[in-house]
């Protein structure tokens, strides 16, 4: 568990200085708890007792030479001088360790959020730079948890219980320290038996470990149920799906309840056992300590001061055992964020610039599998800068996945994709995509207002007013009360299907990409909004090298070459009327939507 805690500095830079004053001070602090423990002794035998005080006989010697002037000096005073200097003595030994704990939690504080601040950064970094192969493979509700749930309970354990398990140690050692000085007989037969105490409460911990990572796979299908439901509503209520997701959510809901009920039995357990054990261990060292006393071997304000120390072990004891259990529990989300931290992008990151097409992109040989099954196989083509490109075929015979290489969301398993005689895996992600302006089917709008939607943080003067002219969005949004300040609710809920998709192509535009795609932008849409769109296509097309991907043919009937994928293969190639003159696979389509 703890290799696996100390593995966040390979991903991190560690403040460390800030944990080395939250020891200095806890050190500072503890020491202070000692010594004001230690007014006890003249408490008891100067002052109640008016008796002289005298040093323990299993004392060490060299304590005793060294304590024995501090001895003689209190045995001079007045009891009731005694009395006023230890209580001066006090107030001022409490405000400087009040003082102590403060800053020894506050930078201990400091260094735990820091770092569950940097990871949690790190990981939602590390999110944005995976491959989309990761993404197509997991639930969307499964990689939210493992940023909200498990980072959370990180983020608990470094802030919270981190702190207080190192503070705590530090004062169960302080006690034992007075203890072992008083009488270090005794204390070694205590230490035998404390540590019995453990063995049930650690194997307590390591079921935890296990309920911990059921409860987070559980956590995760919640979220996932809950992600569908939003997103799918429409669809649950118009097939009256309701009941079945309820049941669905209520079962996972309900088995989070046993966990969790499972996990509170076990740590709740923790407190009161060891308490009973501690003063059940305890109680017949009271009865050998009273025998000490009898025989004049020890003050009776020795043997306060030893069993209030042996006590006080209890409480801080209960914490560390306690907090142990959690930061054990906690660590089972340390694997779930270590995945994701270390999974391997097979899209290799290249370290040319690139600096835009001047001649022409070429498709070599090219082939590209899902779990080893091909769906692209012999791809060549070649398509010359300012051309424009239509692909179509049938559902699932490889368009989309064609584009998809094309903008290195994968990578060929064979073959090269080449711009100007180069291979774009030489470039770097971040200046080839620069180039690029992608249109999904499916338009993303993200929560802002519309201009924070179209310039997607790359803002240039002017350009903003000359895009929605050309996509035109313009009057749309010179009615809008904010106009282009309004603010658009969720993935676009507020706006038709033609705005959402005339945005989605503004964005695309905004940077002004030399290479622009098309994924079946007007697949969804009705008739109107699809001419809508399909003008503002038209309109920003010049000058630009366009790949449209579509199912409507009449639609790209005036680019200059069409192909159509069979089966991952380029079944057919040419311009509208070549390919209508072959009478092939592509005048089969033609003739289907013309009835």
């Amino acid at each position: 568990m703890w290799k696996e805690y100390i593995k966040i500095k390979n991903y991190l830079k560690i403040e460390w200085r800030y944990f080395s004053l939250g020891i200095i001070f806890s050190l500072l602090s503890v020491s202070l708890n000692g010594i004001s423990l230690s007014t006890i002794v003249p408490i008891m035998d100067r002052v109640l007792s008016q008796k002289q005080i005298a040093l323990p006989t299993n004392l060490p010697q060299f304590i005793s030479l060294k304590l024995q002037p501090i001895i003689s000096k209190l045995n001079s005073f007045s009891p009731l001088l005694t009395l006023k200097y230890l209580i001066f003595f006090m107030i001022i030994a409490f405000f400087l360790k009040g003082s102590f704990i403060f800053f020894s939690n506050y930078f201990f504080r400091v260094f735990s959020t820091r770092i569950s601040t940097n990871l949690r950064e790190k990981i939602y970094e590390k999110f944005l730079n995976l491959p989309v192969d990761f993404f197509t493979k997991r639930q969307t509700g499964e990689l939210t948890t493992r940023i909200v749930y498990d980072i959370g309970l990180l983020n608990i354990t470094f802030e919270t219980f981190f702190p207080q398990f190192l503070f705590q140690i530090l004062l169960v050692f302080s006690y034992f320290v007075i203890i072992f000085l008083i009488d270090w007989k005794f204390t070694l037969i205590s230490i035998f038996i404390y540590p019995l105490i453990l063995i049930p409460v650690l194997n307590l911990t390591k079921k935890l470990r296990k309920l911990g990572k059921t409860i987070q796979e559980l956590y995760a299908r919640i979220a996932n149920i809950i992600n569908e439901s939003i997103l799918g509503y429409k669809i649950i209520k118009a097939f009256n799906q309701e009941t079945n997701f309820i049941n669905r959510f209520k079962k996972d809901n309900e088995n989070i309840f046993k966990i969790i009920i499972s996990i509170n039995k076990r740590m709740l357990v923790i407190s009161p056992f060891v308490e009973f054990a501690g003063v059940f261990a305890s109680s017949w060292l009271i009865y050998y300590g009273g025998i000490k006393i009898i025989k004049g071997e020890m003050s009776a304000g020795f043997l306060f001061l030893f069993f209030f120390s042996l006590f006080s072990i209890i409480s801080p004891l209960k914490t560390i055992l306690q907090t142990y259990a959690s930061i054990k529990h906690s660590s089972s989300a340390l694997p779930r964020v270590y995945y994701i931290l270390d999974y391997k992008s097979k899209v290799e990151e290249g370290r040319e610039i690139f600096n835009g097409l001047k001649e022409k992109i070429e498709f070599k040989n090219v082939f590209f599998a899902y779990n080893k099954k091909f769906v692209l196989e012999k791809i060549n083509l070649t398509i010359n800068k300012g051309e424009k490109i239509g692909i179509v075929g049938k559902t699932g015979s490889g368009k989309t996945t064609l584009i998809s290489l094309l903008l290195r969301f994968y990578d060929p398993c064979e073959g090269e994709i080449l711009i100007d005689g180069k291979n774009i895996k030489k470039f770097r992600l971040d200046s080839y995509r620069k180039y690029i302006g992608y249109v999904p089917q499916e338009p993303i709008i993200f929560y802002g207002t519309i201009k924070e939607n179209i310039i997607f943080g790359e803002e240039k003067i002017d350009r903003f007013n000359e895009v929605i002219e050309i996509v035109g969005l313009k009057n749309f949004i010179e009615q809008l009360p904010e106009k282009e300040n309004t603010v658009i609710g969720e993935r676009g809920i507020d706006l038709s299907g033609g705005q959402r998709q005339l945005i989605s192509i503004a964005r695309a535009i905004y940077k002004n990409p030399e290479i622009l795609i098309f994924d079946e932008a007007t697949a969804s849409l009705d008739s109107e909004s699809e001419e809508i769109v399909q003008k503002a296509i038209d309109k920003i097309m010049l000058e630009k090298t366009v790949f449209i991907i579509t199912h409507r043919l009449s639609t790209i009937k005036n680019l200059n070459k069409i192909i159509v994928i069979e089966n991952g293969k380029i079944f057919e190639e040419g311009s509208h009327e070549e390919l209508l003159a072959k009478g092939g696979l592509y005048c089969k389509f033609l003739n289907l939507q013309k009835l």
